[in-house]
């Protein structure tokens, strides 16, 4: 069996007992691994009046790692209306109806607010402002599927026998559950990897970074990395960078089998054995290893090396097409006890509560696997086969071959984390513990309870 085969098998297995945790029929075999399309037979009886279904996506003017939505979304609206989307309702059209961009006063951009507030604003007047509703990471998924303006879909996919979840990867699907209740469906998803600077490395003379590499390994390289270049007597470059989008000891965290919260079962399960040993071994990583900056007068930008980000030699991103312009290199995490790395949800689609119901389901699924299947790492694991083998009607899935190893690798290890997937509880992390510990505020426990009581306001909000 290929690696690729048992990739594929794994996710679509953990699919289907998903599947079946929602009422579906459990004596129904798996079918067999296909091409992606042509796909039928996924989605509820279509209507039998023509239908205008409309897309709604939030555009940020400044995103384009991955590509903006519009760049696909005008592919999937010709795609739909031109009737190349497998499974879409007969004689339906399908219509763009965009997302006003929200600013405060200051001028800057409010991406979550301006999602709210279409929502809200077609709600108040008696009508859906849109049958699906495509959302970007950087409007905060997780922030607005728990508003209640976007209805649950289990009573869907409960009655529909022909098993749409099983295109999606068991750790993706398990992003989009809050509370018990399946509120999206996932498009795309990012493992973490360990971004690096190769002329750095080569400066330094340290092997460049390996997908056998361990912590201690990570931890010697970022010793030799961390240097003082002018001689002044302070040091100005850094082996390590932290991350506030995505908390720097999360891969440790799950490596040692441990978990921040899962916003499914409400469940906080920072405060377990693991936590003390994986903020344990970060916080070494300054205090003992001196490997970024470490002390009380550090701050947030010091820590992040935001001032000057050519100072760090390494960071902890989210997989992207294309690297950081100072990480421009990718490599897996480094190994600890487990391979597990966090893997964070990127775009989903999910249903206005005041959306015309089962029409809107019927336009959700087949718009789910269709855009899914393009998308830079998708949830859909029928497109998976395009990161080693692209094609251009998969354009999002073309990026350098040096990275489709790395993404394939972290693909299989990766573990869903709402920590990694929401900015809110990553920020909050960040100013729990990360920058805490940096300056040596806190101890490790006294970090830990900080985290678990922020958490616990998080989850009861």
């Amino acid at each position: 069996m290929t690696r690729r085969e048992w990739l594929g098998n794994m996710l679509l297995g953990g699919a289907v007992a998903l599947l079946a945790s929602c009422g579906g029929d459990e004596d129904e075999e798996p079918p067999p691994d296909a091409e992606p399309t042509p796909r039928t037979g996924n989605v509820v009886a279509a209507a039998k009046e023509p239908q205008a279904l409309r897309l709604a996506w939030l555009e940020h003017p400044n995103a384009v790692n991955p590509p903006k939505p519009s760049i696909l979304g005008r592919e999937a609206l010709r795609g739909w209306n031109d009737g190349s989307i497998p499974g879409r309702p007969d004689e339906s059209t399908l219509e763009h109806t965009p997302i006003p961009l929200k600013r405060d006063e200051n001028q800057r951009i409010q991406l979550s607010i301006s999602v709210m507030d279409f929502l809200a604003a077609g709600a108040a007047g008696g009508v859906a402002a849109a049958d699906v509703v495509w959302l970007p990471r950087y409007a905060d998924i997780f922030f607005l599927i728990q508003t209640e303006l976007f209805t649950p879909l289990d009573r869907w996919l409960q009655a529909d026998k022909r098993a749409p979840l099983d295109a999606f990867g068991e750790e993706a699907l398990r992003l989009v559950r809050i509370n018990g209740r399946t509120l999206g469906l996932p498009l795309a998803v990012a493992p973490g990897v360990l971004g690096y600077n190769a002329d750095r490395f080569q400066g330094a003379s340290v092997p460049p970074a390996a997908s056998a590499w361990t912590w201690q390994e990570f931890i010697d390289a970022g010793k030799q990395l961390t240097q003082d270049v002018d001689g002044d007597g302070a040091l100005d470059q850094w082996g390590f960078a932290a991350n506030w989008d995505f908390p720097d000891w999360l891969p440790l965290l799950l490596q040692e089998g441990g978990e921040v919260v899962d916003l499914d079962t409400g469940r906080i399960e920072m405060d377990a054995p693991a936590s003390a040993r994986a903020l344990t071994a970060w916080d070494e990583f300054g205090r003992v290893h001196g490997i970024h900056p470490y002390g009380p007068e550090v701050s947030g930008d010091d820590l992040r090396g935001w001032g000057d980000a050519q100072q760090s030699g390494m960071r902890f991103s989210r997989f992207v097409k294309q690297a950081w312009h100072y990480w421009p290199d990718f490599a897996p995490m480094p190994r600890g006890p487990q391979t597990t790395t966090p893997l964070g949800l990127e775009e989903a689609l999910a249903v206005p509560a005041a959306a015309a119901e089962d029409s809107a389901y019927a336009a959700l699924v087949p718009l789910a696997h269709w855009i899914g299947e393009r998308r830079v790492l998708p949830a859909v694991t029928a497109g998976w086969q395009y990161i080693e083998n692209p094609d251009t009607d998969h354009f999002d899935l073309i990026f350098p071959e040096a990275n489709q190893e790395v993404a394939v690798y972290a693909l299989e290890n990766a573990k869903a984390s709402y920590a990694a997937s929401s900015s809110a509880i990553s920020y909050h992390l960040f100013q729990q513990v990360t920058l805490p510990l940096a300056r040596g505020e806190v101890g490790v426990e006294q970090a830990i309870d900080q985290a678990v009581a922020w958490l616990q306001s998080y989850v009861t909000e």
